[in-house]
């Protein structure tokens, strides 16, 4: 996977839970024949929406195995890595690149304590020399911060990473960012903004408002990309206005619920996450239902 072999809307899976925590197998690979009928142009395994943070490294295994099942081809499989150190970043991609995934997602170390600069490179540099497989780096932890002069040292420096999915909400730092890298390097994962990523020509997307509402999010991207203004503008109005509604500590949860209001059966998030209340699931269906007017 090079910079321009990655394209579009990327969605990060949600991770189905049953009542007593497992993982539910059908309802999972359910949930990615219903991304690629909506026209998805890959997928994640794990990020922070499928609550990698509380996976374990068999379980991200079986979960890209399953993806790779369902998909037969069809659409690029990611899996995401958030490891608190070298050594177990090292072990999780050692383990998946038995596995014919396109890539990996990799997030800094994200416990209390960030890393230097150079700690940071030596962390990317240590697991790119363990895996042939590509890297983008997950630029998600905000006090583990992958500034974008930083960015393009590893990129220089690691031959394997290929991209940056920027999590950053600050526009300014995105635009350096594309500055720094390349458009074609960076994914935006700004969810209430994305139309703004989009306008700095940048690969794609790889944002859990995706998850939440797929078909929208697909024909932002597109109509961005075919310079149709008017469409875009709508759609992007009706996506800023279900993000106000996911945007919380308990986003996964809160993506669940949206794909149970649109017939998905999406499961729970794994305790200690609780469920979402009634009142903030009437809001999100009534979002849905004007987005789905557009």
């Amino acid at each position: 996977m090079g910079p321009n072999d990655l394209r579009g809307v990327i969605v990060p899976l949600t991770t189905p839970f049953l009542d007593d925590g497992e993982i539910d197998r059908n309802a999972f690979c359910e949930q990615i024949e219903w991304m690629i009928g909506e026209g998805v142009d890959g997928l994640v395994v794990g990020g922070s929406t499928g609550e990698g943070f509380a996976l374990d490294e068999a379980e991200a295994v079986v979960l890209s195995r399953l993806a790779l099942d369902v998909t037969r081809g069809r659409v690029p499989v990611m899996t995401s890595i958030m490891a608190d150190s070298t050594r177990s970043a090292v072990r999780r991609a050692c383990l998946l690149a038995e596995l014919p995934i396109s890539g990996l997602q990799i997030a800094p170390p994200h416990y209390i304590f960030a890393p230097s600069d150079d700690g940071l490179i030596s962390f990317y540099g240590e697991v790119g020399a363990a895996t042939p497989l590509p890297i983008v780096i997950y630029n998600v932890i905000s006090w583990a911060n992958v500034r974008p002069e930083v960015a393009a040292r590893i990129i220089d420096t690691v031959a394997t990473v290929s991209a940056v999915k920027q999590s950053d909400k600050d526009l300014g730092t995105f635009a350096d960012l594309v500055r720094e890298v390349g458009p074609e390097r960076v994914f935006g994962a700004i969810d209430g903004s994305l139309m703004s990523c989009y306008d700095l020509q940048i690969a794609g997307s790889i944002a859990a408002i995706a998850s939440a509402a797929p078909r929208a999010n697909v024909a932002l991207f597109r109509a961005v990309q075919d310079g149709d203004r008017v469409r875009a503008l709508t759609l992007n109005t009706g996506l800023c206005d279900l993000w106000r509604h996911l945007a919380a500590g308990n986003l996964p949860a809160r993506v669940k619920a949206a794909q149970t209001l649109q017939g998905r059966a999406s499961g729970c998030p794994r305790a200690p996450m609780a469920q979402v209340g009634s009142d903030d699931i009437a809001l999100i269906r009534a979002a849905i239902g004007r987005l789905n007017a557009l």
